[in-house]
């Protein structure tokens, strides 16, 4: 039984450590489009782009497709491995 009890310690410590690692790591730039994605549809709107005085100027530079949106590859998002 006490073996048992501290197997399953251990897993939810493992668990633990893989969610904070992955916090810590996190891409800055997709925690950015994930802020500023307030109605998190996973693009950005001008509308959306004007709580951060850069991205505003820069909007439909980036806008490559000229959409009115910035996916998260036109606002420069790294993807992610999968694994």
């Amino acid at each position: 039984m006490h073996r048992l009890a501290t197997h399953s310690l251990a897993m939810t410590f493992t668990a633990v450590l893989i969610a904070a690692s992955s916090t810590i790591h996190a891409d800055p730039v997709q925690e950015l489009f994930n802020d500023l994605d307030a109605d998190k549809d996973g693009k950005l709107s001008w509308q959306e782009s004007i709580t951060y005085a850069d991205l505003k100027t820069y909007f439909s530079s980036l806008d490559a497709n000229q959409d009115g949106y910035l996916s998260p590859f036109e606002f420069g998002v790294t993807p992610r491995a999968q694994s």
